[in-house]
C-alpha cells in the first residue's frame, strides 16, 4: 500500500491535477463514404478481389486505421458465379483461418467480424505503406532495373514460408499463393520492403473436417499459379502451396512466370531459371510435377536462410 501511495500520491492532495481527456482525433469526425456496424468509417477502396472489396477505414472507437473486407454480392443470380450463402460461407472461413493464425508470422491480423446489410464484413490490420510483390517486380522490370535479386527472393520466401507452414501445422491450406497476394511494407528499418505479410486467405481450406465452398469440381485458384493436382481437379494439400510458392519466387527472381501462357496445361516441366542462380535448385524441386516430389517444409527453409543469410538480404 505504502509504494501504490508513494507512485500516486496522496488521493486527497488538491495540488495533483485531473488527467486531460485526449484530443479528439480529426479523423474521427469523417467525412465517411459509409460507416459500418456504427463503428468502421470506410475511407476508400485500396483493393479488390474475387471475393469483394477491401477498403481503408477508420476505427472510431479505437481512433486507428484498419482494413476491411467487403463482400461483394449480386442481388441477382448470375450463371457460374458463387451464390451469396457460397460468399458469406467463404468470408467467414477466411476470418476464422486468420485469427487462428493471429500469432504466425508473416500473416494479416484480423479484428473483428461485424454485419451489415445481412452480410459479413472482416476488419484487419492496415498495413501502411504496402505494395505487393507482383508490383514491385513489374515496376522495376519497366525501370529497367531487372526483377530481385537472389538474395532478396529468398529473404521473401523464407517470410512466406514461415507463414504457410503455420497453416499447415493447424491444417490450413491457403491455395491461392501469388504475388498479388503478398505485401511487401517499410517496418521503421528503413528497408522499404522490409516487412512481408501473407494475404487473401479467402479460399483457404482445412484439410480435414471442413465443408467445401467451391461447388463440385470447381477449379479454385489463379491459372499460372496452381499445382497441376488442383488444376485436374484434386485437392489441395502443403505440397500444392509450396507449387504456388516456387511459382511466385520464380516470377520474383525471373521476371516471368515459368509456364508458357496458352499451352492448355503445364508443360512437362518449367523454363529453366536464368537468373536464379543458387537459387535455382529450390525453384527446380518445388515446381515439381508430382507433389511427392516436392521437397518438405524444413528443407527448403533452411536453404532459403542460408542464401538469405550468404547474401546480406536478411
Amino acid at each position: 500500500m505504502d509504494e501504490i501511495e508513494q507512485e500516486h500520491g496522496d488521493r486527497g492532495d488538491t495540488n495533483v491535477a485531473p488527467p486531460r481527456p485526449s484530443a479528439p482525433d480529426a479523423r474521427a469526425r469523417g467525412p465517411w463514404t459509409r460507416v459500418i456496424a456504427e463503428r468502421y468509417g470506410l475511407i476508400k477502396p485500396v483493393g479488390t478481389g474475387g471475393m469483394g472489396r477491401v477498403w481503408l477505414a477508420y476505427d472510431l472507437r479505437l481512433r486507428r486505421e484498419v482494413a476491411v473486407k467487403e463482400v461483394v454480392v449480386r442481388t441477382r443470380a448470375v450463371p457460374g458465379e458463387e451464390s451469396p450463402e457460397v460468399r458469406t460461407a467463404r468470408a467467414l472461413s477466411e476470418a476464422w483461418s486468420l485469427a487462428a493464425l493471429r500469432e504466425a508470422p508473416h500473416v494479416v491480423a484480423v479484428h473483428d467480424v461485424v454485419e451489415e446489410d445481412g452480410f459479413p464484413w472482416i476488419v484487419m490490420e492496415y498495413v501502411r505503406g504496402a505494395t505487393t510483390l507482383e508490383a514491385v517486380v513489374e515496376e522495376r522490370m519497366r525501370a529497367g532495373e531487372g526483377p530481385l535479386p537472389v538474395g532478396e527472393t529468398a529473404r521473401i520466401g523464407l517470410a512466406v514460408l514461415k507463414a504457410l507452414a503455420a497453416g499447415h501445422h493447424i491444417g490450413i491450406v491457403h491455395r491461392d499463393v501469388k504475388p498479388s497476394n503478398i505485401l511487401l511494407a517499410p517496418d521503421g528499418s528503413g528497408h522499404p520492403h522490409a516487412r512481408v505479410v501473407l494475404t487473401d486467405y479467402g479460399i483457404a481450406h482445412r484439410m480435414a473436417g471442413t465443408v467445401s465452398h467451391t461447388g463440385p469440381q470447381r477449379v479454385i485458384g489463379t491459372p499460372g499459379y496452381l499445382a497441376p493436382e488442383q488444376l485436374y481437379g484434386g485437392s489441395a494439400t502443403p505440397a500444392s502451396d509450396l507449387f504456388a510458392l516456387g511459382t511466385t519466387l520464380y516470377f520474383a527472381v525471373e521476371g516471368r512466370e515459368p509456364f508458357a501462357e496458352g499451352s492448355g496445361g503445364y508443360p512437362p516441366a518449367p523454363a529453366p531459371p536464368r537468373r536464379a542462380g543458387p537459387l535455382g535448385e529450390v525453384l527446380t524441386q518445388l515446381l515439381a510435377a508430382s507433389p511427392l516430389h516436392r521437397p518438405e517444409h524444413g528443407a527448403v527453409l533452411r536453404r532459403l536462410r542460408e542464401l538469405t543469410e550468404e547474401t546480406g538480404a536478411s
